[in-house]
Formats: C-alpha cells, structure tokens, sequence
C-alpha cells in the first residue's frame, strides 16, 4: 500500500513537470518545423593558434630566453609542430557549414557578400573569431586497496584542448551588439588498467591498455567539433526563441538540445555553447 501511495505521489509530480514544460516544448517544436528563415555570413578565422605547454618535459627549460621557450616547445610538441592549419580548419569549418545546413539555416561565406546583402530577411553575422589548441600532459592516478594496503600507479596522458570563440551579431540591427559564444572540448590518451592480484603467489601487478592519441585523432576532433557547433548554433536560437515567445511571467525551465538525428528535444546543462554576454 506504502508503494502504491509513493507511485501515485511520483506520478503527480511528473505530471505537473510535464504540464510546466508544455508551453515551452510547443515553441520548441513550432521553431523546428515552422521557425523563422534565417541566414548566417560565416566567417573563419585567418590562422589557428596552438600552444604546448610540456615545458616541464624540456631540459633545462626554466633557464631559457623566452624567445628558446617558444622554440623549444613548437621542437618539442607532439602535434603543434605537425599540424596544417589550413587542413585543420578546412575540416573544421567544412563541417560546420554542413551542420547548420542540415539544420536549414541559409549559409553564405564572405566571398558571397554581395548576395546575402541583398536578402532583407533575418540575418546574422557568425565569425569564428579564435580556434585554439592546447597540447599538454593530462596526470592520471590509479589507487586500489588490496588485503590492508593501499597499491597507487601514476600516468602521464598526452591531452588536447580545443576551443572556440564565436562572434554573433545581427545584420542592420538599430543596436548593434555581439554576443560571444564558446566551446572547449578535451581529447586524451585512451586508457584502460586494473591491478590484478596473483592467485598463487598474491602478488599484485598492474595491467593496462594505453591506446596513444594520434594525429588522425586531432583532425577527426575538428570534425567532429564542427558539425557539434552547428548543433550548438541551432540549439542556441531554438532556446532564444522558446525565451522570447514564452507567455507573460513565465520563463524557460531548462536549455534545450534538438536531437535531429530522433527527432525529439532533450534538456541539456552541458551540451551547449558557454554564453559570454546575452544578444539583444
């Protein structure tokens, strides 16, 4: 009986969770089937900037000029050095493109000014103002208590930080204003290890199974993130318009994710741009 009462408590409350959502999941599905036409001048950036920050793997690093310290770590990198700019950003922005395509936003490129110029509909700028990586040594620690001790193993995991920053700002707007947008996602060694206990002799080893990031991995991750920041864009005007459209004194309760591939909105706190200021 004490079950039944609980069962009835929780559905009364998923009911009232459903009914406070349902104004904000009706615009969600009327911006993806009905929403406004909107086109978008992307602009990329001129370069990439790349960083290693091994220093502490380069002998004699903290007694170098600062001038040695660059130098050394480019010499020193794992991929800064072998990176092509122009084919990391060609994956990157290549795929970016096709994502806000796929999600009908009507794309131009600065060589196409002219043209978007012409249309009067909604419109908005989106430069890639910054792509950033970062290479560094990701510290991973492995601990496991075995009959009363403690047994620790230590590895260093090469590691891949890319970041974006966006510039978004709308075309002949009587307020100009940019709102900045930002992603940082990490990529690292794949790693796999337990400590494993000898049945005749109760010794304690470790296995493991280190799978090294590769230089195909990094250029494979600009993809990946280009099509994501796509879907991010998207997601991002689908909730300014759930926001602007909500009836009187009421206010979006979560962020949402629009999941093309199912077809269905999802509610999302980490599969989003980071928003450095608001649009206006």
């Amino acid at each position: 009986m004490m079950f039944i009462r609980s069962f009835k408590i929780i559905l009364g409350l998923s009911l009232l969770f459903l009914v406070s959502c349902l104004p904000e999941q009706k615009l969600a599905q009327g911006f993806v089937k009905n929403g406004p036409r909107i086109r978008l001048l992307v602009t990329p950036p001129d370069y990439i900037y790349k960083y290693n920050h091994k220093g502490e793997e380069i002998d004699g690093f903290s007694e170098m000029s600062d001038k040695e310290q660059d130098s050394a770590l480019f010499y020193n990198s794992l991929f800064i050095q072998r990176i092509s700019d122009s084919a990391l950003m060609e994956d990157y922005v290549n795929q970016f493109i096709v994502a806000l395509r796929k999600a009908n936003f009507d794309v131009y490129l600065p060589d196409q000014l002219d043209s978007f110029l012409l249309d009067r509909t909604q419109a908005y700028k989106i430069t890639i103002s910054q792509i950033q990586l970062d290479e560094y040594t990701y510290p991973l620690e492995d601990k496991e208590p075995i009959n009363d001790t403690v047994y620790y193993r230590k590895f260093n995991l090469n590691a891949m930080d890319f970041s974006v920053w966006f510039e978004l700002s709308k075309v002949a707007s009587e307020k100009p204003h940019k709102t900045i947008l930002y992603d940082s996602q990490s990529a690292y060694d794949s790693f796999d290890g337990s400590f494993v206990v000898d049945p005749w002799t109760n010794s304690v080893r470790y296995k493991y199974h280190l799978d090294t990031l590769s230089l195909r991995d990094v250029y494979d991750m600009a993809k990946y993130l280009g099509n994501k920041h796509g879907e991010y864009l998207f997601d991002f005007f689908l909730n300014q318009w759930i926001a602007f459209n909500m009836p009187p004194n009421q206010y979006p309760s979560t962020y949402y994710h629009y999941n093309r591939k199912h077809n269905m909105m999802e509610a999302t706190d980490d599969e989003r741009f980071d928003l450095l200021n608001d649009i206006r």
